[in-house]
């Protein structure tokens, strides 16, 4: 029988190894495709947006766990799921300048975020020795050229490493690969609260800004002499693609089902999709709702439609005007409130009119 006795396999144009083998006969290799539940970022391909249905929004979650962390200064933006997007891809997320801040102040900031939950990034080890590296990769396309950044940081905001990338051409789609060492020290929550915040700062004052490529003891958005897109009106900026996944190299984007994609996202909010209660004197009402998915804790509550809400059994459906949340946890909740129901009526939630949310 023949044998290949290496220690390391590369390609003659690489510059680093495909495969590594260890003296126990086992190997550590780099396979770019074929790989799944990688991506430890949620709604990457930015197909979902539960609460904007793609109309664009100046604050808040612009989709599905990616969220404007702020438009803080004297421009003003929008953001919006589009359908466009390089080869792969239906959608992404769109920035648009539409007022221009072109003297930023040192706590300016022009950032989208998305949260990673502490459980799943807990098994990176950051905050000791001996971690994982992470590698972020994402798909850009940007009316702007020019050198921009991006950061990753601890949940308690003081610690983060920012990373620096080029948009070479205007108006194209471009991937990009940026890989993170692992921290060794700092607060790195590892329960249901915040893990690893992804950062891709649009702009920033030096207050939101820190010395590329290091482990810094600050909240920094980006790296220090990077383009701020803010100070072109109109200018725009699309990504989609977003991938976080351990190690030191971008495997393919982990592509999942629609389904799966909503379930992870209802984690952190979905609408109320059932539930039944009674009404009580002075139009008041109280409901159990079914969290489905369990949430990530217990979520709060809001008025997504007021108008027919609630279904008065055998006679009409009726309106709410205020919705609280009592005895609540992330399996089910209770949701209280007032209404123009009858009094000691049976009533059920409709679809859709109420919304729950447990985001970090």
């Amino acid at each position: 029988m023949s044998q290949l006795k290496v220690n390391t396999i590369r390609h003659t144009g690489a510059s680093s190894d495909a495969v590594t083998l260890a003296t126990d006969g086992t190997c550590t290799a780099k396979i770019t495709n074929n790989l799944s539940n990688r991506n430890l970022l949620i709604n990457g391909a930015c197909l979902l947006d539960q609460r904007n249905g793609g109309s664009s929004v100046t604050s808040g979650f612009a989709i599905d766990r990616t969220q404007i962390e702020g438009f803080d200064g004297g421009g003003s933006g929008t953001a919006q799921q589009v359908s466009d997007g390089p080869s792969g891809f239906t959608k992404s997320l769109k920035i648009t300048v539409t007022g221009t801040d072109t003297s930023l102040a040192s706590t300016d900031f022009y950032t989208l975020r998305q949260i990673i939950e502490g459980q799943n990034v807990s098994f990176l080890g950051f905050g000791a020795s001996g971690g994982t590296s992470v590698t972020l990769s994402f798909w850009v396309k940007s009316s702007l050229t020019g050198t921009f950044s991006c950061s990753i940081g601890n949940g308690g905001n003081d610690r983060s490493y920012p990373k620096t990338y080029t948009i070479s051409s205007a108006d194209t789609w471009e991937k990009k690969t940026l890989t993170f060492p692992a921290a060794t020290d700092g607060t790195w929550g590892t329960d249901n609260g915040r893990g690893i915040a992804v950062r891709w700062s649009l702009g920033a004052g030096s207050g939101r800004l820190g010395t590329a490529d290091q482990w810094n003891s600050s909240q920094d958005h980006g790296a220090t002499g990077t383009t701020n897109l803010f100070a072109t009106n109109g200018a725009t900026f699309f990504i989609t693609g977003l991938q976080l996944e351990a190690g030191d190299f971008a495997s393919d984007f982990c592509h999942e089902p629609y389904s799966e994609t909503l379930r992870k996202c209802e984690r952190y909010y979905q609408f109320a999709k059932g539930g039944g209660g009674i009404t009580s004197g002075s139009g008041g009402y109280a409901l159990r709702v079914p969290l489905a998915p369990t949430m990530r804790a217990t979520p709060s509550a809001a008025i997504v439609d007021g108008s027919n809400a609630i279904d008065e059994l055998w006679v009409s459906e009726r309106n709410i005007t205020s919705i609280s949340v009592y005895r609540g946890s992330s399996n089910s909740v209770g949701i209280a409130g007032n209404s123009n129901a009858g009094n000691d009526k049976i009533i059920n939630i409709e679809p859709n009119k109420v919304s729950l949310s447990a985001e970090l």
